[in-house]
């Protein structure tokens, strides 16, 4: 299932953040490492393109060189590679030709995903990516609540290649009502499997409290909300019991309320190591499983986010 992972760096100590739960992950599944470095120069008038174009080339080779030598110090199988063009198409093309199964890849924790590693690049490559992409937040990022990011941050510079211990305890994997929950649910299933982790199934409904119009008669509230809870964790229970198996330990909890702002809180007060979702393989976060909430979720959680596409 992960024999290849696929990293892509651009020279900064936040994108180099992703490297402790690469190398977890790599030795834990004896995965290769592949870290990928695209180039592109920018010249002016009258400068040579082609030196320009070396010049860029050479660098990203001996800045991966390092890194290169710092895992495999650590016994990984490790090899680099340097494209020329497009950060978000090369490392893309790379996924669908390289025979890659994951793609990891830095956060911010202010602004959610920015610029380079943090901005439309990543946005692309989980929107298009054909293999799940794992989203680490930079150390040191820090969101206040879960609607706002925080006013100050001071993300740390972890050395190139550095290891730290990266346990998963606790994977939260929220889901919709489509069939493609089964598939999100299976994969999060084998992960707290492989890492020993518990596993919670986390669906929200909206609450009623918030959609229905005062001036239509209608039950209680309250009642409202207890049925749509109770018929979602009826349905959800029989798409655990066929993408889990008799032997799964998970846990299911259903609550009401705006789905991204029950994920992330959920995450938070009961300390997720991890987050397992889906996106929609045709348009990827724009039309997630869920609407917005995948990209919302990205943006917030403080906990990494493992994103898949539902097969097409």
């Amino acid at each position: 299932m992960l024999s290849r992972i696929l990293v892509p760096l651009d020279g900064s100590p936040v994108a180099e953040a992703v490297l402790p739960q690469v190398i977890e992950l790599a030795a834990l599944r004896q995965a290769e490492v592949v870290l990928l470095r695209v180039a592109l120069a920018h010249t002016f008038l009258g400068a040579d393109p082609v030196e320009a174009q070396v010049r860029v080339v050479e660098e990203a080779q001996a800045y991966l060189g390092t890194i290169e030598t710092n895992l495999a110090a650590q016994g990984l199988a490790v090899r680099s590679v340097v494209r020329y063009g497009h950060a978000a198409d090369e490392i893309l093309d790379h996924a669908r030709a390289g025979g890659v199964d994951m793609i990891a890849m830095s956060t911010h924790g202010r602004g959610g995903i920015r610029r380079w590693v943090l901005g439309s690049v990543a946005e692309t490559v989980v929107r298009h990516s054909p293999v799940p992409v794992l989203l680490v937040r930079a150390a040191g990022a820090v969101v206040s609540s879960i609607t706002a990011p925080a006013a100050t941050e001071t993300p740390a510079a972890p050395a190139a290649g550095a290891s730290a211990a990266v346990v998963i305890r606790h994977i939260l994997c929220p889901v919709d009502l489509t069939p493609t929950c089964r598939e999100i649910m299976a994969t999060a299933n084998a992960m707290a499997s492989r890492f020993g982790a518990d596993l919670t199934i986390l669906h929200a409904v909206r609450d009623p409290l918030s959609v229905t119009c005062s001036h239509i008669p209608h039950p209680p509230l309250d009642q409202l909300r207890e049925e749509a809870i109770r018929s979602a964790e009826e349905t959800l229970r029989e798409e655990m019991r066929h993408a889990l198996g008799p032997g799964s330990h998970a846990s299911l909890v259903v609550v009401a309320g705006l789905p991204f702002q029950q994920i992330v809180r959920h995450a938070r007060t009961h300390n997720a190591d991890l987050i397992v979702m889906g996106t929609e393989g045709k348009t990827g976060l724009n039309h997630a499983i869920m609407g917005s909430t995948a990209e919302q979720v990205v943006r917030r959680a403080s906990c990494p986010v493992l994103t898949l596409r539902a097969a097409p």
